[in-house]
């Protein structure tokens, strides 16, 4: 169910849901629930927490769905290697509801700030949405190619211009997911590369401890950052960590990996 290999298991910080996702995946081994129903799940989950935050009200328990949101998001992909019925249509799918999530929820998030103090939040909820995109994007850049350095998973590639899936996967659904990704994510991906290449050269092994360090970046921490704001009454200091703190942890990141051997 893992996507690396044991013996390049890394501690992933923004993956602390994975323990209850693999107890729901033991439960629906044997049931007729596939993974794109937990994607479709954990879509439904994420807008729900965005109409709360648009609401103003009830922030805890929007909190928890965004927690809840991440487990389900763990488990799509866990359930779909535990069958080995690898999918690229339920891989585009996943990045492609990450993104609608996470548009609604800092929508949301600055509808509720606007209702509450009478002043604008788009501009900021609009930087955030690029800049978490942007660090997600990191995250899973390095993610992927660790996972091709070590033998793991390789359902998701670093260059994801071609469209190719696995048998079962309906190719008309494919075709237009793979669109949608690359509208999305294709330009990120590219930068990604592109800045890596100028910050170490290809032969650089990527080592656990720096994998470790960019899953500060990925989307569950980003996800329990907004929790935990949220707990506090505040989602707006979510958007203010994404668009300062945290692209100054990328910024040390990127300075790390220039120091590599």
């Amino acid at each position: 169910m893992d996507k690396v290999p044991p013996q390049a298991a890394f501690l992933d910080l923004s993956d602390y849901a994975r323990p209850a996702a693999l107890w729901l995946v033991r439960a629906l081994l044997a049931t007729p629930i596939m993974p794109m129903h937990l994607t479709l799940a954990f879509t439904g989950v994420g807008l729900a927490a965005a109409v709360l935050f648009a609401m103003d009200r009830w922030l805890p328990l929007a909190g928890v769905l965004l927690l809840l949101k991440s487990l389900l998001d763990a488990a799509d992909g866990s359930l779909a290697r535990a069958r080995r019925k690898p999918s690229r249509v339920g891989r585009f799918l996943d990045s492609v509801c990450d993104f609608g999530v996470t548009v609604a929820v800092f929508g949301g998030i600055a509808s509720g700030q606007h209702a509450r103090t009478g002043e604008s939040y788009w501009l900021l909820a609009a930087l955030a949405v690029l800049c978490a995109t942007l660090q997600g994007s990191l995250f899973n850049y390095y993610y992927v190619r660790y996972r091709a350095q070590t033998g793991g998973d390789q359902t998701s590639q670093v260059d994801e211009t071609a469209s190719g899936g696995y048998a079962g996967d309906n190719p008309t659904a494919l075709k237009i997911l793979h669109t949608l990704y690359r509208f999305i994510y294709s330009w990120q991906d590219a930068l990604m590369a592109r800045l890596d290449g100028w910050l170490a050269p290809q032969s650089a092994q990527l080592k656990p401890a720096f994998l470790t360090a960019t899953t500060v970046l990925g989307l569950g921490f980003q996800l329990f950052v907004t929790a935990g704001c949220a707990a506090l009454g505040q989602p707006v200091w979510a958007l203010w960590a994404f668009v300062t703190v945290f692209n100054g942890y990328a910024l040390a990141l990127f300075f790390l990996r220039r120091r590599a051997p």
